[in-house]
């Protein structure tokens, strides 16, 4: 959502209010009825697998119907909730930043990406917490009927918008397969985390930097795709463009990388900082910045080739790809130190 907006922005679709909103209307209705289906099969996922510690079969039938409730529940309500409150943001911030002059390719992702992920967490703990006092009542029943009520409401919208009706059947691959490579990351994180206590906390740092500079990067170059198409002109900028902005923001990294762990050392005492530390840690986030702003360019180029707009497509493949990498490179450091 924030790429097409900033998009959008940058076509001068914002420049008319009515539009503007309008545009911004259309994409917080696709945001919700992609949250609330990714989130429905996130609940159905994790009903399955509780299966597992709770022995298989023998679990009984009436448990593990309350169980799948309250997790349908509560992936749901919290797809729903946190895709709200993102989406507000994310047009909030892409508006008023067009309003003084500021490109929201460059702010727009990396805000909607860090305060989403915080959010989420919050929204998730905050409503889970809610719901399982209610296990045994009709209360998470009811909230699934809701929201499945709503995503039908929902789904019935989107599908008489002319300009996001496509999205109904298109897209889903990307949101799959970020919603896939960030759960194996997260295995990786739990397999290793007693092994190295300092280790978790360094993965947003190193996932979501990372993964901030790709999809700017993206974000910039899905927009002069379509400037270049709506000008008539062939590529999206000079290649010699795209390569500087790649270098800044392949440096704005290491800064930023190191000034996160300087401050978790002193938070944590138990991470132990070397030099030799620090240079191979430094590399991992070079190799994992570079990949992510080659994966963004290779993304876009070719998906604009093939006739499809990145801007739908790009930003979960590098979330996805960087949640994976970021956290693979991670444990690779701590194994090397």
């Amino acid at each position: 959502m924030s790429t097409r907006l900033s998009t959008q922005a940058n076509l001068g679709t914002f420049d008319h209010r009515r539009e503007g909103m309008a545009v911004m209307r259309s994409n917080m209705e696709l945001l919700l009825l992609q949250s609330t289906i990714i989130g429905a099969c996130v609940g159905i996922i994790s009903s399955v697998l509780a299966l597992i510690p709770s022995g298989g079969p023998n679990l009984a039938f009436l448990e593990f119907c309350q169980q799948s409730a309250l997790l349908l529940a509560a992936g749901l309500a919290c797809a729903l909730l946190g895709s709200a409150i993102i989406g507000v943001l994310i047009s909030v911030t892409v508006s008023v930043s067009h309003k003084f002059g500021i490109d929201p390719d460059n702010i727009g992702t990396p805000i909607a990406s860090s305060f989403g992920d915080m959010s989420t967490l919050f929204i998730l703990s905050l409503i889970t917490s809610l719901l399982i006092t209610q296990i045994q009542t009709l209360w998470p029943c009811l909230v699934v009927v809701l929201s499945l009520g709503l995503t039908v409401f929902l789904f019935h919208i989107v599908r008489r918008n002319e300009h996001m009706a496509h999205h109904i059947t298109e897209g889903w691959l990307p949101l799959v397969y970020a919603a896939v490579t960030s759960s194996i990351a997260g295995i990786i994180v739990e397999k290793y985390a007693d092994r190295f206590p300092g280790m978790p906390a360094l993965v947003p740092v190193m996932n979501g930097i990372g993964g901030n500079i790709g999809t700017v990067f993206a974000s910039r170059l899905s927009t002069s795709l379509h400037k270049a198409s709506k000008r008539d002109i062939a590529g999206g900028g000079s290649a010699k463009e795209h390569n500087l902005v790649m270098f800044i923001l392949l440096l704005i990294n290491i800064p930023v990388q190191l000034g996160f762990l300087a401050m978790h050392r002193f938070v944590d005492t138990s991470l132990h900082v070397t030099l030799w530390f620090v240079l191979v840690y430094v590399a991992a986030t070079v190799i994992h910045g570079l990949a992510m702003l080659v994966l963004g360019r290779l993304a876009c180029t070719i998906l604009w080739s093939k006739g499809y707009d990145p801007d739908d497509y790009v930003n979960p493949f590098i979330t996805g790809t960087g949640d994976m990498l970021g956290t693979v490179l991670l444990a690779l450091v701590f194994l090397l130190v």
